[in-house]
């Protein structure tokens, strides 16, 4: 039988209400061979009575089963993983491709996707937008060049216009005389325009933008008396003048000189010419006297940006 020397007193203040304190347990004095296996368990622990200070810097989980959980929001703050904490290749094997480097990148196959736009940044209402068959660039909320599903290309905003004369028989008294190169001025042109094409002098268009223009003058003229006074020269001046030929000549297109009959067919004119924004053109041909005279409502003055 054991003697009363070998045993420790424990006094009455070692353990109060089933609950064990840090003052109650020496520093050490509970190690892995004085707990038997299974017998403290999670319900044991209270949530948060072990933390980090609780435990050692190392932790031998050796043999032992852990059980892992979804990382959730939260778990990682930004930035918290960077190329530095990832194994070579690990993003790729792990969502099955390469991702795309938003600050910039190159890709070797497709970009797809559904119905929707590319937009800038910072502008919603400008990009490029997939509908169906239809693709369109877009600006400022508006189409301004697209392709229909049969791929025909279409520009809302394209500079062009149209103008058809008003009026009955128009001499060169109705410009200032015969004899001289005149601006149709007194023609009292009906205008459709579009993409900032301005009209002025009630003859003169404007070009809002440098490019090529296709230029287009045409009109019904009659010789009086079947005589060389009664011919023209058709023609579509440059800024109120002359010479708009590369070479700075003009084109002389001569019509209903020394005519055999009244009616001259084909009066009409056209060309292709490189204009700077603000330059303007004009319906200006030359009267060679006062018995031919054209038709106002039989008189077209077109033209539109080729690019």
């Amino acid at each position: 039988m054991a003697s009363y020397s070998s045993f420790k007193k424990i006094s009455g203040e070692a353990i109060v209400d089933n609950v064990l304190t840090a003052g109650d347990v020496a520093t050490n004095a509970v190690d892995t061979a004085k707990i038997a296996n299974s017998t403290v368990q999670s319900a044991d622990i209270d949530t948060g009575a072990v933390n980090s200070n609780k435990l050692a810097s190392s932790i031998d989980l050796s043999g032992k089963t852990v059980t892992y959980r979804p990382i959730v929001d939260g778990d990682l703050g930004p930035g918290a993983i960077t190329g530095a904490n990832m194994a070579s290749g690990a993003a790729v094997a792990n969502l099955g491709y390469t991702p795309v480097n938003s600050a910039g990148d190159t890709m070797g196959g497709q970009l797809t996707m559904q119905d929707g736009a590319l937009i800038r940044s910072g502008n919603s209402s400008s990009g490029i937008v997939f509908s169906g068959q239809t693709i369109s660039l877009r600006e400022g909320g508006s189409d301004r060049l697209y392709y229909d599903s049969s791929g025909r290309p279409v520009e809302s905003a394209k500079p062009a216009w149209m103008a058809s004369g008003r009026g009955g028989w128009r001499y060169a008294n109705s410009y200032g005389g015969p004899s001289s190169w005149r601006e149709l001025d007194d023609m009292g042109w009906n205008y459709s325009t579009q993409g900032g094409i301005t009209t002025s002098n009630n003859c003169r268009v404007t070009v809002p933008t440098a490019g090529y223009y296709y230029c287009y003058l045409q009109t019904y003229w009659y010789n009086d008396s079947n005589s060389t006074n009664g011919y023209t020269h058709w023609n579509i001046a440059l800024n109120g003048g002359n010479g708009q030929m590369v070479t700075g000549r003009t084109p002389h297109s001569m019509y209903a000189y020394g005519l055999r009959n009244n009616y001259a067919p084909g009066i009409m004119v056209a060309y292709v010419r490189y204009l700077n924004a603000g330059q303007y053109i004009t319906p200006r041909p030359y009267f060679g006297g006062n018995q031919g005279r054209h038709h106002g409502n039989h008189s077209l003055w077109a033209g539109y940006l080729v690019g």
